[in-house]
């Protein structure tokens, strides 16, 4: 008997477990649908879904806070629905139908009138102190909406400063040559949104969610093999037949490479299915040199399933398989940043991280699907460090066996 026989076996009894390939291949396809339709990517595509949506109240209705909605309304990342009142708007922000409310007030234009090119330009004057208020708007966002709401007031700012800047230029005499008149910007910014609707590119506009939830949920699924390793193991001890294939003329790390071989194979399988899924359902893009997730993959498959070995030598029941499974996945999942991109933790939290090998993976995902240029150092890196780990994990379990194995 050579570790073939035992990977060929167990390849076999694995595909027969219908609960294993549920859990395996078929639960992450059904997960990153499910992520597909809440982002209006999948059945209910809707770009909407895409850009921050702001309802405004203008109590001023002037022409200058008329021109403000609209210049606002041409801006692509942004969805702007003008509503009769604050109470309206409120509403619409509950239901999750406006990520703030944007109120004009009746002296906006009066404010925007008194502006110098000072109160714009000044760190110590009107808009750098008083914020958006100095020109009487206001900004309602919900309670709980923490940094995001933060960064999108930051960006609606922005945009406001945009749109006054020109009008105080106009009124001084040194810079209201460089300012382009309005018409001829309106004129400019309708010929650049035309073509922009006839590009072809913008009909396969990719949602950048997929580019951290597709990774992420690879690597959590990926590491799921290890439940299914530890109840392998557990069912072929209870059987006897793991005794057996010890007493065989054959050494443990033979018998241990046969009984992991099938299950780095299934974890391969799943992770090119689920890049493939993101492909095709969502437009995903591979980056620019996709052939590198290939090392990248099997350097995560290799981990996972070597972790799967470690956990098999540590539980004796299905019971404990549950618990410690769950338990370790879940915990690595949160703390490496597959359920929220690692870029948006604390730096304390990203060293942290990289103490799982959740993290080497999903850096090394990133610097394959977003960086316009791969370096090949991160990423030979990333795929080393999972290496190490799956060595360890390998190396440990393989030990313990052979302790259980002399008991």
């Amino acid at each position: 008997m050579s570790a073939w026989h035992i990977t060929s076996k167990d390849l076999l009894l694995l595909f027969q477990d219908r609960r294993a390939l549920v859990l395996l291949l078929i639960l992450p396809l059904m997960f990153i649908s499910i992520v597909g339709m809440s982002t209006g990517q999948l059945l209910t595509r809707d770009e909407s879904t895409e850009r921050f949506k702001i309802a405004v109240v203008d109590l001023d209705a002037t022409e200058t806070s008329h021109d403000l909605v609209a210049d606002l309304s041409r801006k692509p990342e942004l969805l702007i629905t003008t509503v009769a009142s604050e109470s309206v708007g409120k509403e619409l922000m509950a239901r999750g139908d406006a990520s703030l409310v944007l109120v004009i007030g009746d002296q906006f234009e009066e404010r925007v009138e008194e502006l110098s090119l000072s109160d714009i330009f000044n760190p110590k004057e009107a808009l750098a102190v008083s914020g958006l208020s100095a020109i009487d708007l206001n900004v309602h966002m919900k309670p709980n909406s923490a940094g995001l709401g933060r960064l999108l007031e930051g960006v609606l700012r922005a945009q406001v400063i945009g749109f006054v800047a020109p009008i105080t230029a106009r009124k001084n005499p040194v810079t209201r040559a460089w300012v382009t008149p309005r018409e001829e910007t309106e004129d400019e910014a309708g010929m650049v949104g035309l073509i922009e609707s006839d590009s072809p590119k913008s009909s396969s506009k990719v949602n950048g969610v997929y580019l951290w939830v597709v990774p992420g949920f690879t690597v959590m699924f990926a590491f799921f093999v290890i439940s299914i390793m530890a109840r392998s193991f557990i069912i072929e001890r209870d059987q006897g037949t793991l005794r057996r294939l010890m007493m065989a003329p054959i050494n443990t790390v033979s018998v241990l490479l046969g009984k992991t071989v099938p299950f780095f194979l299934t974890s391969v399988l799943q992770c090119s299915l689920l890049f493939l899924c993101g492909r095709i359902l969502f437009g995903m893009p591979w980056g620019n040199q996709p052939f590198y997730l290939i090392p990248v993959i099997l350097s995560t498959s290799a981990a996972a399933t070597a972790l799967g070995l470690l956990l098999s030598t540590l539980v004796h029941t299905d019971q404990q398989v549950s618990s410690y499974g769950t338990t370790l996945i879940l915990m690595f999942s949160s703390i490496s940043g597959c359920f929220f991109p690692r870029e948006l933790f604390p730096k304390a939290m990203r060293q942290i991280s990289l103490i799982t090998p959740h993290a080497w993976s999903l850096k090394a995902f990133d610097a394959v699907l977003t960086q316009p240029v791969v370096d090949p150092q991160v990423v030979l890196m990333c795929c080393g460090m999972l290496l190490v780990f799956a060595a360890v994990f390998f190396t440990t379990g393989w030990w313990r066996f052979r302790l259980s194995a002399q008991g």
